[in-house]
C-alpha cells in the first residue's frame, strides 16, 4: 500500500510539473509571436530582392518602355511611403516583370 501512494504523490508531481512548464513555454511562445507580428516574411523579401534586382538590370542593360519604368518608379516610391502592403508591391513587380521581360 505504501508504493501506491509513493506512485500518485510521484504521478502528481510530474503532471504538475508537465503544466506548469506547458504553460510557461505558451507565454514564451506568445511573446515571441507578439515581437514577430510585424516582421515581413523572409521569402517574401528575398523574392521582392530577385525582381528588383532583375528590373535594374533590364532597365539598366535595355531599352525598356519609359511608361514601364516609370511605373516602377512610382511602385517603389510607393511602397518606401507606406501607401501600399509589401504583398500588393510583390505582386505588382511581377506583373511589371512579366511585361518588361516580354518586349
Amino acid at each position: 500500500m505504501d508504493a501506491f501512494y509513493f506512485f500518485v504523490i510521484l504521478g502528481t508531481a510530474a503532471v504538475f510539473l508537465i503544466l506548469y512548464f506547458d504553460k510557461k513555454q505558451r507565454r514564451k511562445v506568445n511573446q515571441i509571436l507578439h515581437q514577430t507580428n510585424d516582421v515581413e516574411p523572409l521569402l517574401l523579401m528575398q523574392s521582392l530582392g530577385q525582381k528588383l534586382d532583375r528590373l535594374n538590370r533590364v532597365f539598366n542593360n535595355t531599352t525598356a518602355p519609359s511608361n514601364a519604368e516609370q511605373q516602377f518608379q512610382k511602385l517603389t516610391s510607393d511602397y518606401k511611403s507606406g501607401r501600399i502592403s509589401i504583398s500588393t508591391y510583390n505582386k505588382h513587380l511581377s506583373e511589371l516583370l512579366r511585361m518588361v521581360e516580354v518586349h
